[in-house]
């Protein structure tokens, strides 16, 4: 059966003075590039395109084409790997739709499914090759590398389920898109300098999992995901991995419509280690780092950050409910000049009036202070209805 998927936003942004000296300095320095100019930020008016593929749903498989969005992880703030936070990919997708059981004793994995694609990245505008530095503040990359991933997911227990998954960045002027490149950058374990003409490409190797307490299984969840750079897994590396985690109550003891959910989450390795100052979502070679169109794949935290966030709902309908939402964030100072701080409070309401009718408001204040795009504590608030 075929099937296409179509969605699309209208985006407006007035435009904007010129990032500071200081802030273009802080930029340069840790992405290792050239300074960008004193440009103007232009203001935005333009219809984009979000989701939208094609594909063919057979034998349980479903096979797409074209721009796509995934997300790898459990929890509602983002996952580490892979996350809605960048624009969609276009990418050549193999997603098993119905879980499938191996025979035999490997049946003791549960119910499985697997994911595999390709695509190619937008917005890449540096690149360290054999030349030397390629690229141009304001120019992308022609060509533009690629990014392909696998992920497979199991179920061991009605209770448990774990995911182990792979991402490597490839490809760009200097290192051709070839058979031979791509079945090295799957299966090589090695690596070699920044640089080198037989980089394997920036690989990524994650794992998420969730466990309902079978004591408690109508009251608690955990879950967490997490991943390392150029390693097998980040459960054997743990002074190269960093990590998300968080809990989640569907009900309270009689006050069965209310839940809660709280998230923790860091880029900045609290063990230490060899490793510091925004290495994670950068690599030496692709120096645009982990970004599909100037925004990151991965979480919201970005490099060397810790976060939380928390999240409550009360239902009075399985479709009408209010929540209060609290997010904080943190960036070290040795990551930038100052470090930087965000902290921002939410209040949503949704609710329908009938079957295809429904109005939702959402109120916001945000509070930040990142003294290297400007100095002393900044304010916001936000108010949006729509239906």
């Amino acid at each position: 059966r075929w099937v296409g998927y179509i969605r699309a936003e209208y985006q407006h942004s007035p435009s904007a003075p010129p990032l500071s000296g200081p802030a273009r300095q802080a930029i340069s320095a840790v992405d290792v590039v050239p300074e960008s100019p004193t440009t103007l930020i232009p203001a935005v008016n333009r219809v984009q395109l979000l989701d939208a593929y094609v594909g063919l749903n057979t034998q349980n498989w479903e096979v797409t084409f074209g721009r796509q969005s995934l997300w790898w992880g459990p929890g509602d703030g983002g996952p580490m790997m892979f996350s809605d936070n960048a624009a969609p990919i276009n990418m050549f997708r193999v997603n098993r739709v119905q879980p499938f059981k191996l025979p035999w004793i490997l049946g003791w994995l549960g119910p499985i499914r697997t994911e595999v694609f390709i695509g190619q990245l937008t917005g890449q505008e540096f690149l360290f090759n054999p030349s030397g530095l390629m690229g141009q503040s304001g120019q992308p990359l022609n060509p533009q590398p690629f990014i392909h991933g696998q992920m497979f997911s199991f179920k061991p227990t009605p209770n448990f389920e774990f995911a182990v998954f792979r991402t490597t960045d490839y490809g760009g002027p200097g290192y051709p898109l070839t058979l031979h490149t791509l079945v090295r950058s799957l299966f090589t374990t090695g690596n070699e300098n920044h640089g080198g003409a037989s980089k394997p490409g920036d690989r990524r190797s994650g794992v998420n999992f969730s466990y309902r307490l079978s004591a408690l299984g109508k009251w608690v969840t955990f879950y967490g995901d997490g991943f390392t750079d150029d390693e097998f897994s980040p459960i054997a590396y743990a002074d190269r991995s960093v990590w998300h985690a968080g809990i989640y109550l569907p009900q309270f003891p009689r006050i069965n419509k209310l839940d809660l959910r709280v998230e923790g989450v860091y880029t900045n390795n609290p063990l230490g280690g060899k490793i510091c100052c925004g290495f994670f979502y950068w690599n030496a070679t692709w120096r645009s780092g982990y970004t599909n169109g100037g925004n990151l794949i991965g979480s919201w935290v970005g490099r060397d950050g810790q976060g939380a966030q928390a999240w409550s709902n009360y239902w009075f309908t399985p479709r009408n409910k209010i929540q209060v939402s609290f997010r904080h964030q943190k960036v070290g100072q040795d990551f930038i000049p100052g470090g930087g701080t965000l902290t921002d409070v939410g209040l949503r309401v949704d609710l329908w009036t009938n079957r295809n009718l429904g109005i939702s408001t959402n109120m916001q204040y945000e509070t930040w202070f990142f003294p290297v795009i400007r100095p002393g504590q900044q304010t916001n608030v936000l108010a949006r209805d729509c239906s």
